[in-house]
């Protein structure tokens, strides 16, 4: 199924009238040969470069498990985000119970959500505030669905037909060391838009590598393994929840908080 959802991505990449050999059942052979259900103590550790001093790491893990508010089996999702590889001083934190259906971890069912940022202590959001955030999200998410429907609809020029294809399974050197994985590719009249490497060796999202060559961006997985424990450091029971009239706020701009850090450094190596 995760396979399946790389390829939606890259299709989503791809321009209106893509064709789509048999990416998808490369993909899937792969996958067919171990890959296994996401577990607590699965975790990943990515690596963002947008570029010049534009990298940071972002972290996942599944930390815990137990029924939700309605009876579902649920786990324990952390996330960080920050300028180093080990998460020293995060920019972002984030805690939340989410249901899981079958293999499959439904992010689109969270009961329950924590956030901390670079000065603030981790807070719940309040049931209101989680809502507020949740119909928002899901919100976007189909103006989104409507636009690529929309530009599906929209004949390709003539004479141009974007194609998406996958190489064979092979082994790959990454940050984390080296895994089998098979290359899944959007080609643009002889030009590689984007690559998605994916490896069924690679937990939770079985992602390894993305490029987007032409403007120099890419993600890459640093580290990865299976005994995640929680970090966030959780709220007393009856703290302060986040309510609703702070919820878009808080938040953080992770893309603004590392120019900001990486401004700072600037600034302290000049002399």
């Amino acid at each position: 199924m995760r396979a399946l959802l790389w390829v939606a991505a890259l299709l989503v990449a791809a321009p209106a009238g893509a064709q789509m050999p048999p990416a998808a059942r490369a993909l899937m052979q792969h996958m067919s040969k171990g890959t296994r259900a996401a577990k607590v103590g699965d975790w990943a550790t990515y690596r963002f470069d947008g570029g010049g001093l534009r990298v940071f790491y972002w972290r996942t893990a599944v930390v815990g498990e137990e029924k939700d508010k309605s009876g579902r089996d649920a786990v324990w999702v952390e996330l960080e985000a920050g300028t180093h590889p080990a998460m020293k001083s995060p920019l972002m934190q984030m805690r939340m119970l989410v249901a899981r259906e079958g293999d499959e971890i439904r992010y689109d069912a969270i009961s329950r959500l924590f956030i901390g940022g670079p000065f603030d202590r981790p807070q719940e959001y309040s049931k209101e505030a989680l809502e507020h955030v949740l119909k928002e999200e899901k919100d976007a998410q189909a103006q989104a669905q409507q636009a690529r429907a929309a530009d599906a609809k929209a004949p390709a020029p003539a004479g141009i037909t974007p194609v998406i294809r996958s190489g064979k399974e092979q082994r790959l050197m990454t940050l984390a060391g080296t895994v089998t994985a098979v290359p899944v590719e959007v080609v643009f009249k002889g030009t590689v838009i984007k690559r998605i490497w994916v490896s069924r060796e690679i937990p939770l999202m079985n992602l390894v590598k993305m490029e987007i060559p032409g403007i120099a961006h890419s993600m890459e997985v640093v580290e990865y393994g299976i005994d995640a424990k929680p970090r966030m450091v959780m709220p007393p029971p009856d703290a302060p929840k986040v309510r609703l009239e702070y919820a878009d706020s808080v938040l953080p701009d992770l893309g603004a908080a590392a120019d900001a850090e990486a401004a700072q450094k600037d600034s302290e190596d000049t002399p």
